[in-house]
């Protein structure tokens, strides 16, 4: 993303605002500050940070399940069949993994190891996407886009890819689109009646400071 002092600043105003206010953000998808920034939280979806220590525990979880996913495709090609060793191990694998999922699903609900510091924002001056690369392997996870030059909201799908540990990397997003091809993504992950109305909700936001 270039430069933009002041998208940098509602970035910094926001995590700020979301890590005074953690119990309010557990449960919303948009957050309005004291200072004039809306944000907008990816409800549903793992998109989270993670201090070192977060990291240093998570690391061996994620190394073992790799582990186990090898193995059970080792099991199943080796030829040995469907015998009843084969099909006890495959199950003893999948259900090990099913537990290491489960438990760094609890990791993550941890905010002093995986803070809230993935999000959007509408600011005084424009809408910004504050993700990582890993998030969006597929679009810039960073970006920012003047009001004055919005061309275009529409609602779509996208390829998050930390969606994978909900069962599913498409998600809900809305596309703010700007006269110069440049595009700020606002995902988010909720049951079907919600994320209609939710996602109208963002679309009435952005339009309302569009035309202002």
């Amino acid at each position: 993303m270039t430069s933009k002092n002041w998208a940098e600043q509602d970035i910094e105003e926001a995590i700020k605002y979301i890590s005074e206010h953690e119990v309010e953000a557990k449960s919303a998808t948009i957050l309005d500050t004291d200072h004039g920034i809306t944000i907008l939280l990816p409800q549903g979806l793992p998109a989270y940070g993670a201090h070192f220590i977060g990291i240093f525990m998570m690391a061996p979880i994620l190394l073992f399940m790799a582990i186990l996913i090898f193995f059970t495709i080792q099991i199943l090609w080796s030829g040995a069949g469907l015998s009843g060793s084969s099909v006890l191990l495959t199950l003893l694998c999948l259900l090990l993994f099913w537990a290491l999922t489960k438990i760094l699903q609890l990791m993550m609900k941890n905010r002093d190891l995986f803070p809230r510091r993935y999000f959007a924002t509408l600011g005084s001056t424009g809408v910004t996407m504050h993700f990582s690369r890993f998030q969006f392997p597929l679009n810039p996870p960073r970006m920012a886009i003047r009001w004055t030059d919005i061309k275009l909201i529409e609602r779509s799908k996208s390829f998050f890819l930390p969606g994978l540990f909900c069962g599913n990397p498409i998600t809900t997003t809305i596309a703010v689109n700007a006269s110069n091809g440049e595009q700020v993504l606002i995902p988010f992950r909720l049951p079907e009646n919600q994320s209609h109305v939710v996602a109208e909700q963002i679309e009435t936001l952005i339009s309302s400071r569009t035309r202002r």
